[in-house]
């Protein structure tokens, strides 16, 4: 997945093109309340503090990605590693990013607010990558009496007819697909699993009808997305499927050793 030498076609941003959708505004105010403070993680990671309203190292808050043009999205390299974080080391920072742990990931499993958080940053990127998307809600009882809460997702993931061309020629085939590796991995990981599902499910479609559409993307590339929403999650989508059988076969000869007759 390496980056090609088009210089993507971002003209015209400064005169309003390129930012937030309406439909990235209306998630935002329908998805926006106030997080509680941290019940069963003394010391939160600084990607549940992130979430919970706080800022990255930089001093930048999720408030302030939402609002970032398409073309500083595009061009800054230090911001998707705190919007969707994994379990692996980036190899781009110089300054180590947040990554994912066991205490991490259970906190956004838990915590339906801090995946509205991330589902806010997922609908400005497919804002960027040029797809649409649908807001889907429903009522959840919760286990305190006459306590109920509003739950979110984001549904009907697809290509948006007038944005996405556009968009492609400029994200397709590039360090993005990196980008979209990494978001598959982190939803997954965080409890989004029906926003994992659907984002590749969308993408799997451009890559099966080629012919549909102006940029085409490469069979390595799909390979890895493909790993990220398919494979057990304890295995990093860069493993070789001969390397993730091995530690897989490792991880449960562990777990049989460990087992109490």
């Amino acid at each position: 997945m390496s980056e090609n030498n088009d210089t993507p076609d971002l003209a015209g941003q400064e005169h309003g093109h390129g930012r937030p959708s309406k439909s990235m505004a209306l998630l935002a105010s329908q998805l926006s309340e106030s997080i509680p403070p941290p019940t069963h993680l003394t010391q939160p990671s600084p990607i549940v503090e992130f979430y919970r309203g706080g800022c990255d190292s930089q001093g930048r808050s999720l408030a302030d990605f939402l609002q970032w043009s398409d073309a500083r999205l595009e061009y800054t390299h230090d911001y998707i590693q705190i919007l969707f974080p994994i379990p692996e080391k980036s190899n781009f920072m110089l300054d180590p990013a947040p990554t994912l742990d066991n205490l991490t990931m259970e906190a956004f499993r838990n915590d339906h607010q801090l995946r509205a958080g991330m589902r806010k940053a997922l609908a400005r990127m497919l804002d960027f990558f040029g797809f649409s998307y649908e807001i889907t809600s429903h009522k959840v009882e919760t286990t305190l009496a006459n306590d109920e809460s509003d739950h979110q997702w984001l549904s009907g993931i697809l290509p948006d007819r007038t944005r996405f061309p556009r968009a492609a020629r400029n994200w397709m085939n590039s360090h993005n697909d990196l980008r979209i590796t990494r978001i598959i991995r982190c939803l997954r990981c965080c409890g989004l699993s029906i926003e994992a599902d659907g984002f590749y499910n969308a993408l799997r479609a451009i890559y099966v009808n080629r012919a549909a559409y102006p940029s085409k993307i490469r069979d390595r590339t799909f390979m890895y997305w493909t790993r990220a929403a398919q494979r057990d999650l304890s295995i990093p989508p860069n493993l070789s499927d001969a390397e993730a059988d091995e530690l897989l076969a490792t991880h449960n000869t562990s777990e049989q050793n460990t087992t109490i007759p």
